[in-house]
């Protein structure tokens, strides 16, 4: 009689297993807010079209509505993982700070997450 409930053991092991390798492989993981998930299959590109960014303003607040709006006109060109995704980050980071490496987060997103009323560097800053 154990030999069987071992058996039967192994098998609904084994099976658990799989349901939980199958989810764990067809999920996607995503940083936005509010539970919203990203669709299951997803493709990684690196984009050599669009344009590097270039972050130029001189002082500290510009700098901030520069970095939060180039990164929001990249977004509809590039992926988050390419190269100019991270060349601009560093770049606003480097020069600006914290603060302007999170406008540049920030500007990403708000092109990312379709709410427009969110998708102006005036409203980012109301939000700090």
């Amino acid at each position: 009689m154990r030999n069987i409930e071992a058996i039967f053991g192994g098998v609904l092991a084994l099976v658990v297993l799989g349901v939980a390798l199958y989810a764990v492989m067809n999920t996607s993981f995503s940083s936005g807010s509010g539970g919203e998930t990203a669709p299951a299959a997803t493709q990684v590109t690196y984009s050599s079209g669009a344009p590097a960014p270039t972050i130029s303003a001189a002082s500290g607040q510009d700098l901030v509505c520069e970095c939060y709006d180039a990164a929001f006109s990249l977004a509809s060109q590039a992926n988050v993982l390419s190269p100019e995704y991270r060349t601009g980050f560093q770049q606003c980071r480097a020069r600006g700070g914290v603060d302007a490496g999170d406008a540049w987060t920030a500007g990403w997103n708000a092109r990312l997450s379709g709410r427009p009323y969110e998708a102006s560097c005036r409203s980012y800053k109301r939000r700090r």
